[in-house]
């Protein structure tokens, strides 16, 4: 049973955060490490408070795992600049290789989750350090600063990305408007492909699924899958839950 240390706040309704990570994750038939980032109240209706855990209190989560032997890493939500430096610090000395990053900015409400200036560190501490990120279309245009809206623009989105420091990305496509949904993937060594897959009506309005996605990609990571096997087997599983979600 492979072991994926998942990183990222809490979520009082369950359906995103890390309970939507040990859920994906369980599901899939692996067991979690979870240590919080910060705890949310939140639920359909909107995001009400996020408290951060102190830096010094996220230091000690990592310590106490550090004789498990891990498999994969996925982080989510990360509050603030200080407690990315812990994050960024953990994974120099850690030597997991398999890393998923879910560049949280904001809830699936709409609220900022992390502010602007702690979100660029995100971008400059953390993207040279995992080895896949997954923004969606909002997140994409944030660390790029790039306005792109065009589905036909989202290979030169990918490629900012890259060039801004992270070793592959995966673009997610739900957010956009076209009849097919297609996440585009690229890595800096060139290798690049789409998933494609028909729209699921309402599928935007299920909470938690860039959460379940990375988890699911760092499930199969786990399972020592090639990168774009587990993005595949990932979206697979994602469109899965959509249907019997909506």
């Amino acid at each position: 049973m492979p072991t994926v240390l998942v990183i990222g706040g809490t979520d009082s309704s369950g359906g995103a955060g890390v309970s939507a990570d040990i859920e994906t994750i369980s599901y899939l038939g692996g067991s979690c490490l979870p240590i919080i980032t910060a705890v949310t109240a939140q639920g359909n209706n909107g995001l009400f408070h996020s408290h951060a855990i102190p830096p010094s209190v996220l230091a000690n989560q990592l310590d106490s795992i550090d004789e498990r032997k891990i498999d994969a890493v996925k982080i989510g939500m990360i509050p603030n600049h200080e407690s990315i430096e812990v994050i960024a610090s953990y994974l120099e000395k850690n030597g997991t290789k398999s890393i998923v990053l879910d560049p949280v900015i904001k809830s699936s409400s709409g609220y900022s989750l992390i502010s602007d200036s702690a979100a660029k560190s995100l971008r400059d501490l953390l993207f040279p350090n995992v080895s896949l990120v997954t923004p969606n279309l909002f997140e994409a245009k944030f660390f790029t600063e790039e306005n792109y809206t065009n589905h036909n623009q989202y290979a030169t989105l990918a490629d900012q990305l890259i060039k801004s420091g992270a070793n592959a990305v995966l673009l997610k496509g739900g957010h956009v408007e076209s009849p097919q949904c297609e996440d585009i993937f690229l890595s800096s060594n060139g290798e690049k492909s789409t998933f494609a897959h028909e729209r699921i009506p309402n599928g935007t309005e299920v909470r938690g699924t860039g959460c379940r996605l990375a988890s699911s990609i760092s499930y199969y990571l786990a399972m020592k899958e090639p990168m774009s096997n587990a993005i595949s087997l990932g979206v697979s599983y994602l469109q899965g839950y959509i249907s019997l979600n909506t």
